[in-house]
């Protein structure tokens, strides 16, 4: 607005009390009545000329002094009646007729007469038709075009608009239809304020709104003052409500002599319009109003539908890329590293050029953003508003001004604070798009700032270039960022609580270990035992009848009950060392070796392997009955897998200040591949057949890395195939 236009001129304007006018249109006459009696309390100034003289100085006499049939009919409509009455009752009085609508208020009945007009059969067959059209039109600009043909058809004005209003309440032309040679107003924006505050609220109450002539003189309601409130008549719901004097003045620069509006209302907001003009003064009856309030409330209802459907096609469109980018960031281990990770699909997520990351004061920029600098102001800025918890605006300079400087990447901000106490934010950017309006006049005239704020003269398209906009960002996108935040908390939320509840998941997994402990030794065991001995006696009673075949496989059948028990017996061994407690205490490591080649020195000897131990193993601090078993499984592990002629295993040491003690035991065995590395430790996972180098259940190096692991250390190995293979371990207990 220009600057010679003041606030207070437009606050003027917005107050304008336009609810209480104190005066109606000369069309129709007005009476309030009392309930009990209907004495008349207000009157318009024109009753006696507009009724008949038995009217004249109504006030203050019942109305059964003036009209006793018209009294009887209204009180037997009251009666019947709630707060307002839907349609009118036609009353005969002397040799007219009217339609009255009633309407209760703390003010009274208030009775408004108006001349009868024809029967609404006629209007409501082309109701159906006109319904009946909506339906099947097959988009949005067709609904409008066939909506306003109607309400041009059935109510003869020259000038039938389509009236939308935006976020910030200017208004456009969607759709026009014109039946006379008329100045077209198609695609012309129009300024709020031609439209003020007050009007749109009573747009929003009542859904029809009709000035027969603008030029009329309006009628006085009187006494100014209603006797029950003590205050002037508030007309909202009245239809022959005065109009602003500004208003018609408005009407007039445009050559409009009669004007209507139907207004259309969607999911209880004031949408829009259905505007209709004429260059001559033009009474519609109120069956045919009737029939557009209705009407009205259709295409409400239809466009509404189409906008839930439309929305909804986008919520589908973008919850496909919505679920994929949850999928992937659910598989990673850091959330925010997911993010940068996928900065492809987080654009696409949002149909942004650019995001910025706001985490733990370091930010990443990806794609088309401002620089770093000005993105960590914003991040400054944003920490002062209330994002609740997101921010979304297609003309941030608006509201941060600096933003004017980076209009090219960032004129459209769609920010989400990702902590409620933390300043973590996820901003996502888009560039500006230049458009150019087309005003019905120019918007921002100047004025005298001594005078009223008048309507303007000219409707002549004016066209602006609108700069600093980018396209808006739309509800399915907002939602979007809102379940993105949510989905980012509740995956860190999930890790961390994983990370603190790790002591009752291992306590909850040694009693699962003990349960199976428990089935394996008693459940498992005897059955299987009892199996072996039949295998037995039908060796012993039977083999002279068995064929050499079945010989086979009693024999087959003999071993893998004896590998069952072994893996029972192993599961065992694996949960009994889960629930022993690390009972630590200094541990001559190089002692405790020698025990343990002690123990297999029979399987060393047979194999001819050669043990080196190149230094004297440290004392240590660690459960002595638990580490010898780690060294027992990586020393035959050493023995077994060796085809070579001179084989040889090495047990060693690596010692570094400030660091744990590293063990190895080493070999030139047969060696394993890199790609097996992970493998190796997982239970009763095997590289070779069950029978090659001397069996085993595959369990001892899941075995060692749990007990290296419940001594707060790790496991790791080393392998060249075909060469040999050392192991590494350190300890590091509580």
């Amino acid at each position: 607005m220009n600057e010679l236009v003041t606030t207070a001129q437009l606050d003027g304007c917005s107050r304008e009390p336009i609810h209480i006018p104190g005066s109606i249109q000369p069309h129709g006459a007005l009476l309030v009545l009392s309930e009990d009696g209907l004495t008349c309390l207000q009157a318009s100034a024109n009753c006696a000329e507009f009724l008949g003289g038995e009217f004249a100085d109504i006030v203050g006499r019942t109305l059964s002094d003036a009209a006793p049939a018209a009294a009887a009919a209204i009180m037997q409509a009251l009666a019947a009646a709630g707060a307002v009455l839907p349609s009118p009752i036609t009353l005969a009085i002397g040799q007219k007729r009217f339609d009255v609508s009633l309407h209760r208020t703390a003010a009274g009945v208030i009775a408004e007469f108006e001349a009868a007009g024809p029967d609404n059969a006629y209007f409501h067959r082309h109701l159906q038709h006109a319904l009946a059209d909506l339906k099947s039109a097959p988009d949005p600009k067709t609904l409008y075009q066939r909506a306003l043909s109607f309400v041009s058809q059935l109510t003869g004005f020259e000038r039938v608009m389509m009236y939308r209003f935006d976020v910030d309440w200017h208004g456009q032309v969607v759709a026009e239809h014109l039946s006379a040679p008329v100045e077209s107003y198609d695609g012309l924006h129009f300024p709020a304020t031609d439209i003020p505050t007050q009007a749109r609220e009573l747009y929003s109450k009542s859904w029809l709104r009709l000035i027969p002539s603008s030029s009329y003189k309006p009628v006085r309601v009187e006494p100014a003052a209603n006797p029950c409130t003590g205050k002037p008549l508030d007309m909202s719901f009245v239809s022959l409500r005065s109009v602003s004097p500004i208003h018609l003045e408005y009407l007039r620069n445009m050559d409009v002599a009669a004007s209507m509006s139907i207004s259309l209302i969607v999911e209880g907001r004031l949408w829009g319009l259905i505007a209709c003009h004429h260059r001559t003064p033009r009474v519609l009856p109120f069956a045919i109003r009737a029939v557009c309030e209705i009407f009205g409330q259709v295409v409400s209802f239809e466009i509404g539908a189409r906008q839930e459907a439309e929305l909804l096609s986008q919520f589908v469109q973008a919850k496909e890329i919505q679920s994929q980018f949850f999928d992937v960031i659910a598989g990673e281990q850091n959330v925010l590293d997911a993010l940068v990770k996928y900065t492809p699909q987080l654009l696409a997520f949002m149909g942004a050029g650019g995001a910025a990351i706001h985490v733990n004061q370091e930010t990443t920029l990806l794609g088309e953003t401002p620089s770093a600098e000005q993105v960590a102001a914003l991040v400054m800025w944003l920490q002062t508003q209330e994002l609740n918890p997101t921010l979304a605006t297609d003309a941030l300079s608006q509201q941060y001004p600096p933003a004017s400087a980076f209009h090219a990447v960032g004129s459209g901000l769609l920010a989400v604070k990702l902590s409620p106490v933390e300043p973590h934010y996820l901003l996502w950017f888009r560039p500006e798009v230049i458009r150019t309006v087309t005003w019905a006049g120019q918007p921002d005239k100047p004025a005298d700032p001594n005078e009223r704020l008048n309507p303007r003269k000219s409707f002549a398209a004016w066209q602006q270039k609108v700069m600093g906009q980018a396209r808006p960002w739309g509800e399915a996108e907002r939602k979007g960022a809102r379940e993105l935040r949510l989905a980012i908390n509740a995956l860190v939320l999930r890790r961390t609580q994983t990370l603190l509840s790790e002591n009752m998941e291992l306590e909850r997994r040694n009693t699962d270990l003990n349960s199976f402990a428990y089935i394996a030794a008693h459940d498992l065991r005897e059955p299987l035992r009892g199996l072996q001995n039949h295998l037995v006696f039908m060796r012993e009673d039977h083999s002279p009848e068995l064929s050499t075949e079945a010989l086979r496989k009693l024999s087959t059948m003999e071993s893998l009950v004896v590998l069952s028990k072994e893996l029972i017996d192993t599961l065992n061994h694996y949960s009994h060392i889960g629930r022993i407690e690390i009972a630590a205490h200094d541990v001559n490591v190089g002692t405790l070796v020698d025990d343990v080649l002690l123990s297999l020195a029979g399987t060393i000897r047979e194999k001819g392997v050669e043990v080196r131990r190149p230094k004297l193993l440290p004392t240590l601090a660690c459960d002595t009955v638990l580490t010898r078993e780690v060294f027992a499984n990586l020393i035959t592990n050493a023995v077994k897998y060796n085809d070579h002629e001179e084989k040889w295993i090495e047990i060693g040491c690596v010692e570094a200040p400030g660091d744990p003690v590293t063990f190895y035991v080493r070999d030139n065995g047969i060696g394993i591949r890199e790609k097996h590395f992970a493998d190796i430790f997982q239970m009763f996972r095997r590289l070779h057949a069950h029978e090659a180098y001397s069996g085993g259940t595959g369990a001892g190096l899941t075995i060692a890395k749990n007990i290296v692991e419940r001594h707060g250390g790790r496991i790791w190995v080393e392998s060249a195939f075909g060469q040999g293979t050392t192991f590494y371990f350190q300890l590091q207990p509580k």
